[in-house]
């Protein structure tokens, strides 16, 4: 694929031939202990979904002990695992949930490809049928992360080949108060690591959402996100502006693609996801054709 940036894509377009991964190694070590629910509660409740991040934390646990990943399961899988959860994780447990997600992986990709999804709680939240199911998805976001604790954890994809890997982070940065500078440093960090770490994978920087909330500048955004551009293109990334997909007319989120101000509405998935479902066709193509290119 062409190095430089890709600023908005338009349309929807189908997915190749889909691939069926085999089933993933079982790993018990650190698994936490959760009260089963009886019968009666999760009765008369088809399609009930985790809403709490201590609802899918536990999914997410209950999934690698079947042995298999949350992400290729159905949004309701597993309720009797998590429908009584109320304790949320702490920030390490997350990170030791991320890690052996990543252990699973890394045992068990054989050739199938791979996908990676690095962010804060809006990456968290992508719905389990992303990539239906053409290739294994490795959600490697937490809830309230900054590019800070995302440039010290990039390490847990050691042993992973992903062949593509989509970063969306800030928002909580801006929250903090931390300096655009920082941030960008961060960010640079991130993709140099992780261009190091797995030169295979197309790397894909999606731009910061505006938002409406009062601690946050859309135009402080705006900015970083013209940086984040530039930064793309110098290390080979893919960059998805999304930004203007997601405003209003005052630069602000869109009331429907948004539940609090901050993150998105089922509407505001959907719409997220299809722009990355368009992206990876893309790369895919693209890989494809570079590899017929190659056999001449």
């Amino acid at each position: 694929m062409n190095p430089a940036y890709m600023s908005i894509v338009l349309g929807w377009m189908p997915l190749l031939a889909q691939v069926q991964p085999p089933s993933l190694p079982y790993f018990e070590e650190l698994t936490p202990t959760v009260a089963q629910a009886s019968e009666s509660e999760v009765a008369g409740v088809p399609g009930r979904v985790p809403v709490s991040t201590a609802q899918l934390y536990q999914q997410r646990w209950a999934a690698l002990r079947s042995g298999t990943l949350y992400t290729r399961q159905a949004r309701d899988s597993f309720q009797p695992e998590w429908v009584r959860a109320r304790n949320n994780p702490t920030y390490e447990q997350w990170v030791a949930l991320l890690g052996q997600e990543a252990k699973a992986i890394a045992a068990g990709q054989g050739n199938n490809r791979l996908s990676v999804t690095i962010g804060d709680s809006l990456s968290l939240w992508l719905r389990p049928g992303l990539f239906e199911d053409d290739r294994l998805w490795l959600n490697q976001s937490i809830g309230g992360e900054n590019t800070a604790r995302i440039r010290h954890r990039i390490s847990l994809l050691e042993g992973t080949r992903p062949s593509s890997i989509y970063i969306m982070a800030g928002v909580n940065d801006l929250i903090g108060n931390r300096s655009d500078e920082a941030i960008l440093n961060d960010y640079q960090d991130i993709l140099l690591q992780l261009r190091q770490n797995h030169p295979q994978a197309q790397l894909v920087v999606q731009s910061i959402l505006p938002t409406r909330h009062e601690a946050v500048s859309n135009q402080r955004i705006r900015s970083i996100n013209r940086e984040l551009s530039a930064m793309s293109y110098q290390v080979g990334a893919i960059y998805l502006d999304l930004y203007p997909h997601f405003s209003d007319e005052a630069g602000q989120i869109r009331s429907e693609l948004t539940t609090d101000g901050i993150h998105l509405s089922d509407g505001g998935y959907e719409l997220w996801q299809n722009f990355i479902r368009q992206v990876e066709y893309q790369i895919m193509l693209d890989e494809k054709r570079s590899g017929a290119i190659e056999q001449l």
